[in-house]
């Protein structure tokens, strides 16, 4: 079965650090971890960036059939966003692993 990688780069709203990081670890890790295949969420402190502005780099290790039915299940299972998460711009990359069957 093909493994991809989740990467979410994000961050809090203004003055929400706190309430971000709650909901990231109580709530939001679980969710991505409902997912089928789901291996791991890791999140990462951001020590330096390159044009991102943004203090969190989350990864999530999945195995699935295609991207197309990861992305779906995502939808369904972990896309409820409070306030205290900036989706101005934050940003994801699904990418899938290569192989010498890829």
């Amino acid at each position: 079965m093909p493994k991809f990688m989740l990467i979410a780069i994000n961050g809090p709203t203004e003055g929400n650090d706190a309430e971000y990081n709650k909901w990231y670890n109580e709530v939001h890790a679980a969710d991505l971890m409902s997912v089928n295949g789901a291996q791991s969420v890791r999140r990462f402190k951001v020590e330096a960036q390159n044009r991102i502005d943004k203090p969190y780099v989350n990864v999530t290790e999945i195995e699935g059939e295609s991207a197309e039915a990861i992305l779906k299940e995502l939808a369904e299972k972990a896309s409820d966003f409070p306030d205290s998460i900036d989706r101005s711009s934050s940003v994801f990359i699904l990418g899938r692993e290569i192989t010498g069957e890829s």
